[in-house]
C-alpha cells in the first residue's frame, strides 16, 4: 500500500514530513548519469564548440595599466584589416555612457574608456573572420593614455591620501557596493563585559591573498539575429537572466530572445556574478546585429583571470575565552577587496558566543572584480576556522571538544536548538557530534593526536593533524518552475530550462520524478539544455536539489493525479464513447509503481502507463500507432509546479542544523617547508543523500579545491607596475591527484534540511571551509602559526626561522 501523500510545509521553518515507505531510485547508488557517457567520451557539446555557419569572432582590447584613461583612440588600421568585420568603440554612440547592473547589483560602464585594473576588457571590440585576424587587428589600436597612480592593498587603500582606484566612479576607496557590507559596527550582547568574564584573552592577525580561478572551458558566448529575433548561446550559471538583460539592451521582448546552455565546462560562480558577463553578450549582440552575421566572442585563458574571489582579507581578531573551552566574546575587524562579506556571520548562525562586535570595511583596489568563486560565505569560513583553531591552542585543548563546547545558535547553546528541532517536526539528532564521531574514526584522530610540534617522523618531516567544521549549506533559498509531460508511449519528460555545472542534478531530479510519480528511472528523461520557456532554479548558492527538488516533486504528483483521472475517465466523442483504461475504478483507488498503473486493491489488474495514456481507438479510427501521433481523444498528461524556498540567507529564526567536519593529516619538511598532505577526511551531514555518487563527487572535488587554495593558488601582481604576473596555469598553480594523498569521503543522513526529504545542500561548503583546513594542521606539527594564506614553503620557513 502506498503511503498517504502530504503536501510539503508551507511553514519555511517546518521539516518536510513526507517520507515514502521506500525509496525507488533515490538514494541508490549506480544510477547512470544522463550526461555520463557523453562527458566520458568527449561527445558533450560545450559552447566554446559550436561553430555556426558565417560566424564572427570578437576580441578585446585590454588594459596595460591598472589605473588608466584613454585620451585618444586610432582604430583605422585595424578596421582596413583584410578579415575584420566591424570595430565597437567606446565612445560609439550605442554604448557610449551605457551602464550595466550585474546580478549582486554591482555596476560597471557597457565598454568603459578607462580601467582600473590591468588586463581589463575595454575600450574596443573587434570582430573578424577568425580568432587570429581580431588578435592581429587589435595590435594595430593606437592608444594615447593618461596614466595615473594605482594602489594594490585594502588597507592602504583606505588611508588618508591613497590614490583613487575608480575615480570616474567614486571620490574615495571605502565600498559598500552589494555584495559588500556597510562599514557599520555589529553590535550583540556586551563584548566588553564578555571579556571582563574572560578567563584568558587572546588576539592574533590572519590574512587571505588574492586569488581567483580560470574554469577549464574558456569563457565566450554566442549572439544572432533572425530579424528581431536574438538567439543566444551562454557559458553561463544564469541563461535566463540573460533574456532579461538582453530585453533591457535592445528593447526586444523576452519572447523573441531564445537562450540556448550547453554543458559548462567548469563553472564556480565568479564570472557569472559581475557584470562583464552580461556586458561581453551584448556587446557580442551589437556587433552581430552591425554585421548580419553570428558573433562569438571568446577569451584566452590570460583573459579568464578577470575575476577574484571575495575572501581577499585581513581579519585582526580579539577572543575572549574561559578555561573549559567556551568563547564568551568575539571583537574582530576586517579589511578585504573590492568585494567582502559578513565576516562574523557564521559565530551568529552556528555557536552559543553570546558577545560578538565586528567591522568589516572594504577598499577598492586596481585589481579585477572580486566576487563569490566557489561561494560567498568563503570569509565567514576564514574567520570561523581560525578562532577555533587557535582557541583550542591556547587552551592546549582537542579542538573538536572546543567545536562540541560551543555548538549552538544566535548566542543559545544545544538545548534551545534542540527544543527548535522538536517545535518544527525535525529529529533531535545531534549533526555536529555524529559527524565528528565517523571523522575521527576514520582518521584515528584518538591514537594520533599529539601536542604541537611533539611529532618528527623517521623521515624527518613534521607530523600534524588538523580539524575543522562548520554548518552544512544550503536548503533555504531560491525559486524554480518546471513541468512534468507524459509521452504517449508512457516515457516522460521533465520540462525545464537550466544550466548544467556537472553535478549531476538532472539524473537527480529524474530520481525524485521517477519516484514520486511511479515511474521507472530509465523512463524519466530531462535535457536541460534548451529554451522551454520553464526557468528551472540554475546552479547558484547550494540551494538548487533543496528549490527544484520541491519543485520536480510538487509537477511529479500532479502529473500523477492527471494520469489516474484519465485511467479511470469516460472520454465522450461525437461518434462514441470511449472506456477508460480502468472502469468503474475511481482515481484514489489506483496507484503507480514500476511505470505501471494498477488497482490498489488488486494489483494484479494493471497497465502500463502507456496503454493508459495512448489513445487506444484514435478519434479517426486509423488504428493504434497512427493514434499514437495524432487524432487523440485526450488532453496530454503534462503538469507545471512553482516552488520558492526562501529568501537569501538565513531567514529570522531559521536555524541551520545539519553540520559538516573535516580532518586532514600532514607531514611538513622543516627543510624546505613543503606540505605533504597525506589524507583528508570528508563527513557531510546533507540531511538525506538523494544521489549519493554526486555528493561524494562534491566532497572528493572540493577537497582539491580547498587543498590548493590552502597551499599555492595566490594572484601575483608587480608592486612597481601593477601587472598581473602568473596570468596563466602554468604559474598560477592548482591542486592536482598528485597534490594530496587518499580523500575519505563519509555521509551523514539526520534528515534536519528544509530541503525535501530533509535534504540539505553541499556543492558549495566543502571547498569553501577546507580552504583553510590546513592551517591547524601546520600549527600542530610545527608549533608555529603560518596565518596568512597560502601557506607556502616560504611562510613556512619564515616560521620555523629558517627564511
Amino acid at each position: 500500500m502506498a503511503l498517504e501523500i502530504k503536501d510539503m510545509p508551507i511553514n519555511p521553518m517546518e521539516r518536510d514530513q513526507y517520507e515514502p515507505e521506500r525509496f525507488n531510485a533515490l538514494g541508490k547508488r549506480g544510477i547512470r548519469r544522463i550526461d555520463g557517457y557523453k562527458k566520458a567520451s568527449g561527445k558533450a557539446i560545450y559552447t566554446r564548440d559550436i561553430t555556426l555557419p558565417g560566424m564572427l569572432y570578437a576580441k578585446w582590447l585590454r588594459s596595460p595599466y591598472p589605473n588608466a584613461k584613454i585620451i585618444t583612440m586610432d582604430t583605422s588600421r585595424a578596421e582596413a584589416l583584410s578579415g575584420v568585420r566591424g570595430v565597437l568603440r567606446y565612445d560609439d554612440p550605442e554604448v557610449m555612457g551605457r551602464r550595466v547592473i550585474g546580478t549582486y547589483g554591482s555596476t560597471e560602464d557597457m565598454l568603459a574608456g578607462y580601467c582600473y585594473f590591468e588586463g581589463q576588457q575595454m575600450g574596443a571590440v573587434v570582430a573578424a573572420d577568425t580568432e587570429e585576424i581580431a588578435n592581429e587587428a587589435l595590435k594595430l589600436i593606437k592608444v594615447e593614455w593618461e596614466i595615473r597612480p594605482f594602489v594594490l592593498d585594502g588597507e592602504e587603500a583606505l588611508k588618508p591620501g591613497a590614490p583613487l582606484a575608480r575615480p570616474e566612479w567614486f571620490q574615495d576607496n571605502l565600498s559598500a557596493d552589494p555584495p559588500s557590507p556597510a562599514p557599520n559596527v555589529l553590535n550583540r550582547g556586551d563584548v566588553e563585559k564578555g571579556f571582563k568574564e574572560a578567563d584568558r584573552i587572546i588576539e592574533f592577525k590572519a590574512r587571505r591573498r588574492y586569488h581567483g580561478g580560470a574554469d577549464a572551458e574558456l569563457l565566450c558566448g554566442i549572439s544572432r539575429w533572425e530579424d528581431d529575433c536574438l538567439e543566444l548561446w551562454l557559458h553561463h550559471q544564469h541563461p535566463y537572466e540573460h533574456k532579461w538583460t538582453m530585453h533591457q539592451y535592445f528593447g526586444v521582448p523576452m519572447n523573441k530572445v531564445t537562450a540556448h546552455a550547453p554543458y559548462n565546462g567548469g563553472m564556480y560562480g565568479g564570472w557569472n556574478w559581475i557584470p562583464y558577463s552580461q556586458i561581453a553578450q551584448g556587446v557580442s549582440a551589437i556587433l552581430a546585429r552591425r554585421t548580419g552575421r553570428p558573433v562569438k566572442w571568446v577569451f584566452d585563458r590570460r583573459e579568464d583571470f578577470v575575476f577574484g574571489s571575495m575572501d581577499a582579507q585581513v581579519s585582526y581578531i580579539k577572543v575572549g575565552i574561559k578555561n573549559d573551552g567556551l568563547i564568551i566574546a568575539i571583537d574582530m575587524k576586517s579589511v578585504f577587496e573590492n568585494t567582502g562579506n559578513f565576516a562574523e556571520e557564521h559565530f551568529l548562525e552556528n555557536t552559543r558566543v553570546p558577545n560578538i562586535r565586528a567591522l568589516n570595511l572594504t577598499g577598492r583596489v586596481n585589481k579585477p572584480p572580486a566576487i563569490a568563486i566557489r561561494c560567498e560565505q568563503l570569509p565567514m569560513c576564514f574567520a570561523f576556522t581560525h578562532v577555533f583553531n587557535h582557541v583550542a591552542a591556547a587552551l592546549n585543548m582537542d579542538p573538536t571538544e572546543v567545536a562540541l563546547k560551543n555548538d549552538g545558535a544566535e548566542g543559545h547553546g544545544l538545548e534551545h536548538l534542540n527544543q527548535f528541532k522538536q517545535d518544527h517536526g525535525f529529529p533531535v539528532r545531534d549533526s555536529l557530534k555524529e559527524c565528528i564521531e565517523k571523522g575521527k574514526k576514520a582518521i584515528g584522530w584518538d591514537e594520533k593526536w599529539h601536542a604541537p610540534g611533539a611529532k618528527k617522523l623517521p623521515n624527518g618531516k613534521l607530523h600534524g593533524l588538523g580539524f575543522i567544521w562548520d554548518n552544512e549549506w544550503d536548503d533555504n533559498r531560491g525559486a524554480g518552475v518546471a513541468g512534468v509531460f507524459i509521452q504517449q508511449d508512457g516515457s516522460i519528460n521533465i520540462v525545464a530550462f537550466r544550466a548544467d555545472v556537472g553535478v549531476n542534478a538532472e539524473t537527480t531530479y529524474c530520481q525524485v520524478v521517477a519516484d514520486e510519480l511511479g515511474a521507472r528511472i530509465e523512463d524519466v528523461h530531462f535535457r536541460h539544455q534548451e529554451d522551454v520557456y520553464l526557468p528551472a532554479m540554475t546552479p547558484d548558492g547550494s540551494s538548487n536539489l533543496t528549490t527544484n527538488g520541491y519543485v520536480m516533486r510538487k509537477a511529479a504528483r500532479k502529473a500523477k493525479q492527471q494520469l489516474l483521472e484519465v485511467a479511470t475517465s469516460i472520454v465522450n466523442t461525437i461518434e462514441r464513447d470511449i472506456p477508460p483504461a480502468f472502469p468503474g475504478i475511481k482515481p484514489e483507488d489506483l496507484d503507480v509503481g514500476e511505470s505501471q498503473v494498477f488497482v490498489k486493491a488488486d494489483p494484479s489488474s494493471r497497465k502500463s502507463i502507456a496503454e493508459v495514456v495512448k489513445d487506444m481507438h484514435g478519434s479517426m479510427g486509423w488504428g493504434l500507432d497512427y493514434a499514437a501521433i495524432q487524432g487523440t481523444t485526450h488532453a496530454p498528461v503534462f503538469a507545471w509546479a512553482y516552488h520558492r524556498q526562501g529568501r537569501y540567507g538565513t531567514e529570522p529564526g531559521r536555524h541551520r542544523l545539519c553540520r559538516q567536519i573535516h580532518f586532514c593529516e600532514i607531514e611538513v619538511d622543516p627543510e624546505t617547508g613543503e606540505i605533504d598532505v597525506k589524507r583528508v577526511v570528508n563527513v557531510n551531514d546533507v540531511g538525506k543523500a538523494l544521489s549519493p555518487e554526486a555528493v561524494e563527487g562534491q566532497q572528493y572535488g572540493g577537497t582539491y579545491m580547498g587543498v590548493g587554495r590552502n597551499v599555492m593558488e595566490e594572484y601575483i601582481w608587480d608592486p612597481p607596475t601593477g601587472v598581473l604576473l602568473n596570468g596563466s596555469l602554468l604559474d598560477y598553480k592548482w591542486a592536482t591527484m598528485l597534490d594530496l594523498g587518499p580523500v575519505d569521503t563519509i555521509i551523514v543522513e539526520t534528515g534536519m534540511g528544509y530541503g525535501p526529504y530533509g535534504t540539505c545542500g553541499i556543492g558549495e561548503d566543502v571547498a569553501t571551509i577546507t580552504t583553510h583546513l590546513l592551517q591547524g594542521a601546520v600549527y600542530n606539527a610545527t608549533g608555529k602559526w603560518v596565518d596568512d594564506g597560502p601557506i607556502t614553503p616560504d611562510k613556512v620557513l619564515r616560521a620555523l626561522g629558517k627564511a
